[in-house]
């Protein structure tokens, strides 16, 4: 009875532990995915606002939002981007909310261009004159893996 006991503890042990590795993983892909939604929005915006303009005005409110946006997806899909998991689930948000700028076949050079754009992480309401400059090259820089 007492074996039992154990043997039944054991397997409501093992049960339970699988679930929240499976919620842990199921939350994660959810995490990335609404990252990458949140990526593609900002990408898109400013897109807009350089095929405007000619140029990414990281002066202007909006463009900073959106700037600063890009920056929290930088620091995010870099501190993951040994994940497959997440990598993928990054990128099918960006395709969804960019209204075709990110689709399946770039996302992947869009994704390296993005950890690649490490003057992103200087960006911050904060930030110099110079490292805005630097940041709106890197977003402009981004722009050439898109399909457009």
């Amino acid at each position: 009875m007492k074996r039992l006991s154990i043997l039944l503890v054991s397997i409501a042990t093992l049960a339970l532990a699988s679930c929240n590795t499976l919620h842990s993983v199921a939350g994660s892909d959810a995490v990335a995915q609404t990252a990458g939604q949140t990526c593609g929005t900002a990408l898109l915006g400013l897109y807009k606002a350089y095929k405007s303009t000619g140029t990414v005005s990281l002066t202007d409110p909006t463009n900073l939002g959106y700037a600063l946006s890009l920056a929290t997806a930088y620091t995010q899909i870099k501190n993951n981007k040994n994940s497959e998991n997440y990598r993928k689930a990054f990128a099918n948000g960006l395709v969804l909310s960019s209204a075709g700028l990110v689709t399946n076949s770039n996302s992947n050079a869009f994704i390296t261009a993005l950890l690649g754009a490490s003057a992103l992480g200087n960006v911050s309401n904060s930030s110099t004159t110079t490292q805005r400059n630097e940041a709106a090259s890197s977003i402009t820089t981004l722009f050439s893996t898109l399909d457009k």
